[in-house]
């Protein structure tokens, strides 16, 4: 997966017959073909200068509207293409009846690592886990985004709980060996993943994904409050 998960745009072939235009435009005005070399040259450059100034404008309206959609941090796409993205894929998975989980991740611990260390030490955390997020799913098929803050979002379209687990588990792997902060503590993954229920709206997906990203970091701060010394060692570093 790509980090904003654009397919490559097409070639617009059909502009090229812009460059037509100002030669049917002269016929029409005119009721004959051009005569002299000058005309034909004329009308030749015409059309290529408007079928390239098309193809600069719609170039760069996609560019604008894949910025808009992008985080400028990490690289995932954002919560505006997280919106547009779950409808979509709710919507194709009702009507092929097909699997699609949700999974909410945040991050354990955030704000004291951006406190204690800075915010240059929370952007690269940060980017670690969106590497990890990109490494660890299925390229052009899966979606990943940083929807807020320190909480991301995993679209998994024909994926179940049993291997929306796994991808978790290669996310944890994946991040761990990149900074003693996620190795040592006090940084963790919370998660919560629920599979798409026949006639769920995305807005329930969403709530119940949070709910269980929650109940997750619950548990989390249970099971880390056990290794907090070491925790903090690796934070004064």
């Amino acid at each position: 997966m790509s980090r904003t998960d654009a397919p490559r745009a097409r070639p617009f072939h059909w502009m090229y017959w812009l460059a037509a235009v100002p030669f049917f435009t002269d016929i029409a005005e005119t009721g004959r073909m051009p005569h002299s070399a000058r005309e034909w040259i004329t009308e030749v450059v015409a059309g290529a200068l408007i079928a390239a100034l098309t193809r600069g404008v719609l170039r760069q309206q996609r560019r604008l509207a894949e910025l808009a959609r992008s985080d400028a941090l990490t690289g995932l796409r954002n919560r505006l293409a997280f919106d547009e993205a779950i409808r979509e894929e709710c919507a194709r998975a009702h009507r092929f009846g097909s699997a699609l989980t949700l999974v909410y991740i945040d991050l354990d611990n955030f704000k004291d690592v951006n406190d204690a260390r800075g915010h240059d030490c929370g952007d690269r955390v940060l980017r670690q886990l969106a590497d990890a997020i990109v490494l660890s799913v299925r390229r052009h098929v899966d979606r990943g985004f940083r929807i807020g803050g320190d909480e991301f979002a995993l679209l998994l379209p024909g994926v179940r709980h049993p291997q929306a687990a796994v991808v978790l588990a290669r996310i944890r792997h994946q991040v761990e060996p990149m900074d003693a902060l996620w190795r040592e503590g006090p940084l963790g993954v919370s998660a919560g993943d629920v599979q798409l229920e026949p006639g769920e709206q995305p807005e329930q997906l969403v709530a119940r994904a949070d709910a269980a990203m929650f109940a997750s970091k619950r548990v989390s701060k249970t099971t880390r409050g056990r290794a907090l010394p070491a925790a903090q060692q690796a934070l004064q570093r």
